[in-house]
This record gives structure tokens, sequence and C-alpha cells, in this order.
């Protein structure tokens, strides 16, 4: 692969994700509450609150979670130099070495991290991003700039 070049995207639709991510809070939710059921006959009277309790506990984290996980944010991703940074369309703005977490050929969630704010999930699928796909792709996966590299290497002092 050649090195990386200077690219940008605007990645704006996010049903994929939110999708992915209802359908995993949703099968959870179902695994407690038939969980919850499977002891409801073998419980005592005081047993059941604490089951029910539990369960309502677990499907509230839950429900918790998915939706912060659910909450991706447009923006504009770019590279330049190696190095990635996202600016989201609300203000914020992160910035660093971006890894792919998942890639299924028509998704991908990347990781950007960033060594000040930590990290951020950035779900990006290819629907309304078709013409830009491939070259998307073809930055994501290419090695950093050679002078990045240079750069990071340890050097020892010279005699």
């Amino acid at each position: 692969m050649r090195e990386s070049e200077f690219f940008e995207l605007r990645p704006h639709r996010f049903g994929v994700w939110r999708l992915a991510v209802r359908s995993v809070a949703g099968a959870a939710i179902i695994a407690v509450a038939a969980w919850a059921a499977g002891l409801w006959d073998s419980q005592a009277q005081s047993g059941r609150a604490l089951v029910v309790a539990v369960a309502a506990g677990l499907a509230l984290v839950t429900i918790a979670v998915a939706s912060s996980l659910a909450r991706a944010q447009a923006g504009i991703l770019t590279c330049a130099d190696g190095a990635w940074s996202y600016a989201f369309d609300a203000g914020l703005r992160g910035s660093g070495t971006l890894e792919v977490a998942m890639d299924l050929g028509a998704f991908l969630l990347l990781r950007l991290v960033d060594e000040c704010r930590g990290s951020a999930w950035l779900p990006v699928q290819r629907r309304g991003l078709e013409a830009q796909w491939h070259g998307f792709r073809c930055a994501v996966y290419s090695p950093p700039p050679v002078a990045a590299l240079a750069s990071r290497a340890v050097r020892l002092p010279s005699e």
C-alpha cells in the first residue's frame, strides 16, 4: 500500500449503527426477562421482589448504555499527513490515531484514540458515501507516512 494522503469524509447516516445497537439491547432485555421468568416460579414471595428489582435494574442499565451508544454525531472526518481528526457538527473536536474495530464491508466501526481526551467511537456506513467509500477504506488502511514513522523511531546519540 502507498502512504496516506489528505482525505475528508462527512459521515451523516447512522441507521445501521442505531439498528444494531437497538437489536443487541433488545436481545439483552429479552434475555433478562426470560431469566426473571425462569426464576419466578422457584422463588418464594420475598425472593420474587429481588428478582424483579434485579431484572428492572439490568434493563434500565441496558437502555442507558444503548441510548449512549446510539447517539452518533455527524461531522467531518479528515486525514492529513497520517493524523486523523473528527470535527463534530456540535463543535467538539478529536484528533489522534484511527483504529478499525469492526469491518463488515459496508460498515466500519472506527475508534479515534486521542492521547488527551481518550477515545471516540465513529460508526461509518457506505450508504450515502458510495462515491467516496473505496478511497475512504484505502485511507483507513494505509500506513502512516514515512516521516511520521521516522519521528517516532528511537534515535541513538551520535558518537
